[in-house]
């Protein structure tokens, strides 16, 4: 004979299986509005925490809530960071365009990017394939390994270099720096210009290069301009 207290264990079990997690969440996501009826329940409900014992559910979403601010605000004032900076970055490579505009020869174009490159903490880097000037000339056929292996579809190259490598730009290239490297020249490459930093993770290859490129590309105007001028000339 079935005793009440079976009945009741059997009761239970069944309920159990019935009630699970899932099915909970699936009735309260269907009803929205359950926890408005139940106000006074709600308030009674308290919730094991590691760290303050019991919470009630209003403190979890208040907690929770402040969180949610605390990250807001973090992503905002990186958002005014990157505007700030990217604002300042503007300014700077506007007036090196405006300055190598109003350049006649080759080393006043060095000095301007030497000075733009001196606000930006960086060191900088001008090779030219055609030239008398011991300084800046870089025989072409040392460069075809690197244009080949590094600055695929003429694009920028961001990133550290193995030490050959960035001595072939920089006579004083910095240890485990980190370098961008960019081709000169439209219909065919007549040079390189680069940038390096002393901090290895400072170029990286998701940056953002828009600035840089067209200061290289009114740099590969000026040089064919010249060249061309030169030719006529002659």
């Amino acid at each position: 004979m079935t005793t009440l207290s079976q009945q009741t264990c059997s009761s239970g079990d069944e309920l159990n299986e019935v009630l699970n997690e899932q099915t909970v969440l699936t009735y309260l996501r269907n009803n929205p509005t359950f926890f408005s009826h139940q106000a006074e329940w709600l308030s009674e409900v308290r919730i094991p925490h590691q760290a303050r014992g019991t919470v009630s559910l209003v403190d979890i979403q208040l907690e929770r809530l402040r969180l949610r601010i605390a990250e807001l605000e973090q992503q905002q004032a990186t958002l005014l960071a990157n505007a700030t900076k990217s604002g300042e970055l503007s300014v700077m490579f506007s007036n090196a365009q405006i300055q190598l505009l109003q350049c006649h020869n080759i080393y006043q174009v060095l000095t301007i990017v030497e000075a733009l490159a001196e606000q930006l903490q960086l060191s900088a880097c001008l090779r030219l394939f055609d030239t008398d000037d011991e300084l800046l000339y870089l025989a072409r056929h040392r460069f075809n390994d690197f244009y080949r292996s590094r600055l695929v579809l003429d694009r920028p190259y961001l990133g550290r270099l193995r030490r050959p490598e960035a001595e072939l730009l920089f006579a004083h290239p910095p240890q485990l720096g980190s370098f961008i490297v960019l081709p000169l020249g439209r219909s065919a490459a007549n040079g390189v210009l680069s940038f390096a930093s002393a901090d290895g993770g400072h170029f990286q290859p998701e940056m953002d290069t828009l600035f840089v490129e067209q200061l290289a590309t009114t740099i590969s105007h000026l040089i064919e301009h010249w060249q061309y001028t030169r030719e006529v000339i002659d």
